[in-house]
C-alpha cells in the first residue's frame, strides 16, 4: 500500500546531532593539505562548525517537502520515492548510488519537470528506503524492486531510466531484463554488469587522460570499496560518530568531483551538509554500504546471450572527472548506443556538479527515443 510520506526529523534528533558534534575528539593531521592521506582535518573542522551552527536542516527539510513523497513496501522492504513533473508525459525513473541521496537531483528536477513525469527513488537501504529488512538486496534484486515500483505500483507499462553509480547498474539491469518496458536507458557511468575487465586496447589516444584517471582511481581510490564489499557492518559503526561518518563520506565527495582543490566549487557546502544529514538521520551509512557486499556476493546472470548485452536505446553523458570511465568503443559494443556526449565539466555527481548539462542530455536523449 502506497503511503504519502513527509520528512519530519524530530527536534530531539537534531539536538542530539549537535551535541555529538560538539564532543568530537580530533586526531591531528600531518602534511595533508592536499588530502593525500584522506580527509583534511582543517576542512572537516570548518564543515563541522557550520553543521553545528549556521546550517539549517529545517530549511532544507521544507524544500524537500515541497515535492510529494511516498513510501511503499515491496517484498517487505520500504522504498521511498518522490514524484513530480508533467502528468501524462513519459515517465523517467532517476537513480543515484553511494554516497548520493535522492536530493542530489534537486536542481535537475525543475529542468525536466515541464517535459517528463519524474520518479526519484532511493535504493533499498539508502536514505528513507530504510530500514534494510532483507539480505541479498544488491543491484540485481533492486532492479526487480524498481521494475515493480514502476509497473505494479505506479502503473507505467513503458518508462525510461537514468542511473549513476549503483543506480547505473540497477538501470542497466532494468534495461537488460525488461526491454519491453524500458523505452530507453541513459547513464553517466556505463559499466559491465558482470564487472568483467574491459580490454585496455579499446581506449583511443584521445581518451588516454580518462583512462589514466580511471586507472589511478582503481589503484589508489578503492579501499573504501573493499571495506563496503567485504565488511560493511564494520563501516556501519561509524554512525556512532557524525564526525567519523562525515570524514568517510566527504573524502569521496572531494575525491570524485570536478574541482581544482576546493570541493565546494563542485559540491556546495550546504549540499554537503544536507547529504551528511540525510545519512545521519536515516542511519543508513551501514545499510548503503551493505549494497556493495550484496551486489558482489549475489552476482548478475544474463537474461539473454550475445552482444549487445543491452538492446534498448542507450544514451551516455560522459563527464570529464568521472572516476570510473570506460572506452567509448566498449560502450558501442555493449549497448545499443544512440547518443554519446562528452561534457566539459562534472565528475561522479553530475546532478549536483553540472545539473544543466545532465538535464539537457537526459532531455535530448529521451525526446529522441520517444518521438
Amino acid at each position: 500500500m502506497v503511503e504519502r510520506f513527509t520528512i519530519a526529523i524530530p527536534q530531539s534528533e537534531i539536538d542530539d546531532l549537535r551535541r555529538r558534534l560538539t564532543l568530537a575528539r580530533w586526531p591531528g593531521d600531518l602534511a595533508n593539505d592536499t588530502w593525500h592521506y584522506g580527509t583534511n582535518e582543517a576542512y572537516l573542522r570548518s564543515l563541522i562548525a557550520d553543521w553545528i551552527g549556521s546550517y539549517d536542516w529545517r530549511q532544507h527539510e521544507r524544500e524537500m517537502n515541497d515535492y510529494p513523497h511516498f513510501r511503499v513496501e515491496i517484498d517487505g522492504q520500504p522504498i521511498h520515492y518522490l514524484r513530480t513533473g508533467k502528468a501524462g508525459g513519459l515517465t523517467l525513473l532517476l537513480l543515484g548510488g553511494w554516497p548520493w541521496t535522492f536530493w542530489d537531483f534537486r536542481d535537475v528536477l525543475p529542468q525536466l519537470a515541464t517535459d517528463f513525469d519524474l520518479v526519484v527513488a532511493e535504493l533499498p537501504g539508502y536514505g528513507f528506503s530504510s530500514p534494510l529488512r532483507k539480505a541479498k538486496l544488491g543491484f540485481v534484486a533492486a532492479a526487480d524492486m524498481m521494475h515493480r515500483l514502476m509497473t505494479d505500483v505506479l502503473g507505467c507499462s513503458r518508462y525510461g531510466v537514468y542511473g549513476a553509480d549503483w543506480g547505473a547498474l540497477v538501470a542497466e539491469q532494468l534495461a537488460h531484463k525488461y526491454p519491453d518496458a524500458v523505452i530507453g536507458l541513459h547513464t553517466s557511468m556505463p559499466f559491465p554488469l558482470d564487472f568483467a575487465p574491459i580490454p585496455q586496447d579499446l581506449w583511443t589516444p584521445e581518451e588516454q587522460p580518462y583512462a589514466q584517471l580511471t586507472a589511478l582511481w582503481w589503484q589508489y581510490g578503492t579501499a573504501y570499496f573493499q571495506m563496503h564489499a567485504t565488511k560493511p557492518q564494520t563501516v556501519a559503526y561509524l554512525t556512532d560518530s557524525p564526525v567519523a561518518m562525515a570524514a568517510w563520506i566527504v573524502e569521496k565527495l572531494h575525491g570524485w568531483s570536478d574541482h581544482n582543490g576546493n570541493v565546494e566549487d563542485a559540491y556546495p557546502r550546504d549540499r554537503i551538509l544536507t547529504t551528511l544529514s540525510i545519512y545521519w538521520f536515516t542511519n543508513t551509512l551501514g545499510s548503503s554500504a551493505r549494497f556493495y557486499a550484496e551486489s558482489l556476493q549475489n552476482p548478475w546472470q544474463p537474461s539473454r546471450e550475445g552482444m549487445p548485452i543491452i538492446t534498448v536505446p542507450t544514451g551516455v553523458a560522459a563527464f570529464p572527472k568521472e572516476v570510473a570511465q570506460v572506452p567509448r568503443r566498449w560502450v558501442e559494443q555493449y549497448f545499443n548506443l544512440r547518443r554519446y556526449q562528452r561534457l566539459n565539466r562534472g565528475g561522479h555527481f553530475p546532478a549536483v556538479e553540472n545539473p544543466s548539462g545532465l538535464a539537457s542530455e537526459i532531455r535530448a536523449f529521451f525526446t529522441s527515443v520517444s518521438s
